[in-house]
Parts: structure tokens; sequence; C-alpha cells
């Protein structure tokens, strides 16, 4: 019977470790062969000269071992990521554990059937929060991060309230030694809150800089699509005007020859506009992303809409991608939302580039449907959004004022006859 609940705890727990690995880190088992071996395990375990506890802590090790060596990856993941779903379903067993202790009163083989019972309230719990994990990832939960963060806090919460609470019975201890045991603990999980507080801050940090990192690269993989397609058009088109050119001269050659001035000169403009339409279907100021960046927001806005550039210096700007991404988009973007949403009628966008010998200008004007007044501006001195979804909008111009002056440029904006205007200056590189 020892034997039979040792087999039933192996294969609890290597189902519990297996599905767990799976969960959290999307770990695979690679061979099944060292899993069937291991079956042996726990018989030679059942006739070894060790008390209970120990022979369920060999079983652990077993399973710890034969999963080592059944699973993908290199040594240190596989440490790593056993080490960790330990901790784990450590966490979750002696919760259920106790809860068996408390009601298991049966004197046969008590310590077995506690652990294999606990093992399969622990299997079944893996199980239910793989299944909320599936539904999580299924629905994408818009505030899934909130709802972490307020676990956590009430992780924290709950790790204050032992304090108090180990505070409290220090007073009842008449024995030194243990005072300075809970004293120790208190320091412990003093020092516990405040790493796990600055962990915190940390992942929150990453995990916006990986959301804007993602956006950006969604961003440049639209807008070099977009860059393709312009170029592959505007080559078809002036390919078009060069197969035609012949006879294009040979009808304003025949109109001349004919004293018709005023004919030939009108056809002549008429090719001329037709060569600027296509020039003017790709803009270029001189840097390869902002390039990509402008045509690829541009694009969006109908004829109608007055484009003027004026300036192009071939440059390459001493900012991060990532920044350069979020400074210009941001704009562009802005501009181009401000025209079509409020279906501003002879709108124009001017974009004006000069160089110097360490720094680039760029100036960008677009029309402006209201004029700002004070309540329209934050506490940064930057415009507010006037869009619902403030949690997605609003801080497109703070992101653009941190990223240049993070990149030691400048950045400015003003209002100016209908027109709202951005001024950005940033080095280059010498």
């Amino acid at each position: 019977m020892e034997i039979v609940l040792l087999l039933g705890i192996y294969f609890v727990e290597l189902l519990c470790y297996q599905a767990v690995m799976r969960m959290l880190f999307q770990v695979n088992v690679t061979t099944k062969k060292w899993m069937i071996l291991g079956v042996v395990l726990p018989v030679v375990i059942g006739v070894m000269p060790v008390n209970i506890a120990g022979k369920n802590f060999l079983v652990t090790f077993a399973v710890f071992v034969i999963l080592f060596l059944s699973i993908e990856g290199t040594i240190i993941n596989k440490g790593i990521r056993l080490v960790l779903t330990l901790l784990f379903l450590e966490c979750i067993d002696d919760v259920f554990i106790y809860t068996c202790e408390k009601v298991i009163s049966t004197e046969f083989y008590t310590g077995y059937i506690i652990r294999f019972l606990a093992k399969c309230c622990t299997l079944f719990s893996v199980v239910l929060l793989n299944y909320l994990k599936e539904k999580l990832n299924k629905y994408k939960m818009i505030h899934i991060n909130s709802v972490i963060y307020f676990i956590i806090g009430i992780f924290i919460l709950l790790m204050l309230f032992c304090l108090g609470i180990l505070n409290k019975v220090i007073m009842y201890f008449p024995n030194d030694r243990y005072i300075v045991l809970c004293n120790i603990l208190n320091i412990s999980i003093i020092i516990s809150i405040f790493i796990l507080v600055i962990f915190i801050i940390y992942i929150k940090n990453t995990h916006e800089r990986m959301e804007q990192l993602l956006k950006n690269e969604r961003l440049l993989k639209e807008s070099q699509v977009n860059y393709y397609k312009q170029i592959l058009k505007k080559e078809t088109d002036t390919r078009k005007y060069r197969h035609d050119m012949v006879n294009h001269l040979v009808y304003i050659q025949e109109s001349l020859s004919r004293n018709q001035v005023n004919q030939a000169g009108h056809y002549l403009a008429n090719i001329l506009g037709g060569f600027r339409k296509i020039q003017s279907t790709y803009y270029v100021i001189g840097n390869e992303m902002v390039d990509t960046i402008i045509n690829y927001y541009f694009g969006m806005l109908s004829d109608t809409v007055n484009i003027e550039i004026r300036g192009k210096c071939p440059v390459i700007i001493d900012v991060e991608d990532i920044d350069l991404c979020t400074i210009f988009s941001n704009i562009f973007q802005n501009a181009v939302e401000e025209i079509i949403e409020n279906n501003i009628k002879n709108a124009h966008i001017i974009v004006e580039v000069r160089k110097g010998k360490q720094y680039v200008e760029y100036n960008i004007r677009n029309s402006l449907s209201l004029e700002l007044d004070e309540k329209c501006i934050n506490k940064y001195g930057l415009p507010k959004s006037h869009k619902q979804d403030k949690r997605n909008h609003g801080i497109g111009m703070v992101n653009i004022k941190n990223a240049i002056e993070k990149n030691h440029g400048k950045f400015e904006w003003k209002q100016e006859k209908g027109y709202f205007c951005v001024n950005v200056v940033l080095p280059i590189k010498l």
C-alpha cells in the first residue's frame, strides 16, 4: 500500500510540474523515456529505511531530476524554470496540506494520504489556473495590468497584516530568543516588501517601454509597406511619361513649326504639371525614417489638403530609432488627425527643415480648427487631448517632449494665425 501511494504521489506531482511549466514557460517534454524509467524510483524509495517525510521529499526530488532530464532547453534555463516551478507548487501545496491535516484523521499511512490528496488538489488548481489563463488570452482583457497590480497590492497588504500580528505576538513571548527571532522575521518582511515594490516599479516601466517599442515597430512596418507602394507607383508613372515623351516632343515641335506658340506652351505646362504631380506623390526631407513616417501619415490626407515641404537636408540624426519614431509619428499623427477629424477646409501642412553644424531643425505647421485656451493646456504646459479615450490619448505631446529632451534637443509649440506650430531641434551625427 505504501508503494502504491508513493507511485500515486509521483504521477500526480509529475503532472503538476508539467502543467505549471507549460503554463508559465511554454516548456514541452522532449523525451518521455526518463519518465517511464522514473517509475522505478518510488518503488525503490518505498523500501528504503526512511521516515514518511523523508520518502515524500525523495519522491519530489526524483520528479525534479526526471523532469530536468526530460524537458528542452539549456542546463541553466532548465534549472531556473524548475526551481521557480518548485517554489510555485510548494506555496500551493502548503495550503492544501494544512487543510488535509485538519480533515483527515486516519492512523494508517496518514502522511502519504495527506500528501497524495494535497497533490491532487494542487493539480486541480493548476488546471483551473491554466484554464483562466487561456480565457484571458482569448478575450484579451484591456485592463489586465491593473488587475495584476491590484492583486500584488493585496499581497503587500497581507504581508503588512502579518507584520502587525507578529509585532503583537512578541509581547507574549517571555523568551528573549523568540523575541530576537521575531525581530529577524520583521526585518525580513520589511525588506521583502521593499524589494517587491521596487520590482513592481521596474516591471511597470519595462512593460510601458515594451508597449512603446511594439507600437513603433507596427508603425514602422506599416510605413515601410506604404513607402514601397509609393515608390513603385512613382516609378510606374514616371515610366509611362518617359514612354510617351517622344510623342509629346513631336507634337510640341509641330506646334512651334506652325507658329502655334501659345498652344505649345499650354501643352508643355500640362506635361510639367504631370511631372510635378508624380514627384509630389512621395515627400523627401532628408532622413529615411522621418521620410517613411511623414509619407505614411500624409498618405491619409485627401488631395484637397495643401502640403508644402520647404528644404531638404540629408542628415543622420543622433537619436535612437525608437525615440525618433516616437517624436515624428506623434507630431504628424496629431497634425493629420486635426485636419481629418475636424474636416478643415483649405487645410495646410507646412514642413520646413533647416540644418546647422551640429543640429537639424524641423518646423511643422498644420491648420487648426479652434484656438486653444488656458483650459486646454495641461500642467506640463502642453495641449490636452480632446478625445474621449483619455487612457490611450493625450500623452503624445508628453512623449514627444520627453524623447527630445532625453536626446539633448529642444521642443517648442505655439499657435499662430490659425496654425498649430511645433519646433523640434535635434542633434546630428558628425
